[in-house]
């Protein structure tokens, strides 16, 4: 079978430089790449090196440039209903050079979907997250936008951030659209299968697990960890979505309680969206013992993690966050947010704790009691391995995504 993949980024193996941008999709790649029924063709938005069509490993990789003036590139600034035409219409020589059986598209928050409404070819879409719940939940509560508005005093940034909450709207346009004329979804979990019912009654759903990054599958047991003093940490807290507000006020209750804690952030934080943070909570990150360490490579990354206590998430808003996924497969106890898709990988009680959103205390008192619980501590680890490994076993996911495109092409034929 003929599949086409659509993606916004470019794949780590066309540039041949290990540079990976989103981890999860590379990973899938790999995957596919051993199944000999497929034959795997991805497009992608290139930068203007990115021109050349090649194989590599029997993948074929299509560049695509979506063509705008000067003008057009600064409006889709607010603005991406003109931009989503040109990027349907830069879609069609990709589908047409390689006559697939099928095209994945891998997300409902970009346009690259929108070539369901004009290829008679069917169309799945890969759920990653989704602009129209992500906007409901915006801003944390207590929060507007005049609050971080406030704090960017560069009136060139002050302008670029005004137009990228316009861009957000016009993008759950473009998303609604989406939702209507495609028919297919795969997802993996509670949250994006209820949406899609949502979103589209009378669509069909296949559950896919989600690839992730091979260093993190590799490990058979659980590493001895030194609980003597508690060690968090989080991947990303990049926009408001993420909860930097809750991870501040958590870190400040313990502090408040005397407790011996460091708390690292893995990836970078908006220095606007800090700023902002620390106002609101009249406190610092870096006085509540939060050190924003910045982004770290996978490998670096499986080291910190094997020598951290738990995995905190302090989300407003997520579906299936492979931060999670990965420190559940290196053993690392999870305390999490119960939002979107989360409750799909922590079972609360059995390998981790889950607390409502914007619940400071309930999660500062449940990294404490956790910690404080060795047998529990134990146990979390050993079940969110077991159940991690399993989920994410490459042979796994290779057996639910080739069911879920054979289904689809033989309806369709």
């Amino acid at each position: 079978m003929r599949i086409l993949w659509l993606e916004v980024s470019v794949p780590a193996s066309y540039r041949l430089d290990n540079r990976v941008v989103l981890g999860w999709q590379d990973s899938l790649e790999s995957i596919v790449k051993k199944i000999t029924d497929v034959q795997l063709f991805v497009g992608f938005e290139g930068s203007s090196s990115d021109v050349e069509r090649k194989v590599v490993d029997g993948v074929t990789y299509i560049p695509f440039r979506t063509q705008l003036s000067k003008m057009e590139q600064i409006r889709k600034k607010w603005n991406w209903d003109y931009y989503a035409e040109r990027v349907k219409e830069s879609l069609i020589p990709v589908v047409e050079s390689c006559q697939p059986d099928l095209i994945h598209v891998f997300g409902t928050e970009w346009p690259l979907a929108l070539i369901a409404e004009i290829v008679n070819v069917p169309v799945v879409v890969h759920i990653q997250g989704a602009i129209i719940p992500y906007n409901n939940a915006m801003f944390p509560p207590g929060y507007v936008k005049g609050d971080l508005l406030r704090v960017i005093k560069n009136p060139k940034h002050f302008f670029w951030n005004m137009c990228f909450y316009k861009q957000l709207l016009s993008r759950e346009r473009i998303e609604r659209r989406i939702w209507k004329n495609v028919c297919y979804y795969m997802g993996r979990t509670l949250w994006d299968e209820s949406l899609s019912f949502i979103m589209h009654k009378n669509r069909k759903y296949f559950h896919v697990e989600e690839a992730i990054r091979p260093v993190f599958l590799q490990t058979t047991s659980v590493p001895h960890r030194d609980f003597s003093k508690i060690k968090l940490v989080t991947t990303g807290c990049s926009s408001f979505w993420k909860g930097p507000d809750m991870l501040l006020k958590t870190a400040h209750i313990l502090r408040l309680m005397d407790v011996d804690f460091e708390w690292t952030v893995v990836g970078n934080m908006s220095p606007w969206i800090k700023k902002c943070v620390e106002r609101k909570a009249g406190v610092s990150f870096e006085k509540c013992n939060i050190k924003i360490k910045g982004f770290t490579p996978a490998e670096e990354l499986k080291r910190f993690l094997d020598s951290s206590s738990m995995y905190v998430h302090t989300a407003y808003i997520e579906n299936s966050p492979n931060a999670i996924c990965e420190a559940q497969c290196v053993g690392l106890p999870v305390i999490a947010t119960n939002v979107g898709g989360v409750a799909s990988l922590v079972s609360d009680g059995i390998d981790g704790v889950l607390v409502p959103a914007n619940d400071p205390w309930q999660m500062a008192a449940a990294i404490v009691r956790t910690h404080m619980d060795f047998a529990m501590m134990k146990r979390f680890s050993e079940n969110a391995q077991k159940k991690a490994l399993q989920r994410h076993a490459p042979e796994h996911i290779a057996a639910e995504l080739l069911c879920c495109y054979e289904k689809i092409i033989k309806e369709n034929q």
